[in-house]
């Protein structure tokens, strides 16, 4: 099975807004930026994911190289589930 790519693109993020992203990750896998989940089944990642990102549109999440824009916490915890298995 693929290991599953949660890329986080840090540009245009406050550091709240990264916070929270990073917090709602931690609370539903237990991994941090670097990380691999025990199962090994999903990678999280943050990454400057270039100037093609227009500030509007952030935060930009990517699962598997499928892009996501204004993404919430809330939203992302949605994400999770039906990304990651």
């Amino acid at each position: 099975m693929p290991v599953t790519r949660l890329e986080i693109c840090t540009e245009h993020l406050t550091i709240d807004q990264r916070e929270d992203l990073l917090d709602a990750v931690w609370t539903a896998l237990r991994i941090s930026p670097g990380m691999v989940t025990a199962d090994g089944n999903v990678e999280l990642v943050l990454s400057q994911c270039g100037p093609a990102v227009p500030a509007e549109d952030a935060p930009l999440v990517r699962v598997s190289g499928v892009e996501y824009r204004n993404v919430t916490p809330q939203r992302l915890v949605t994400l999770m589930k039906r990304w990651v298995r």
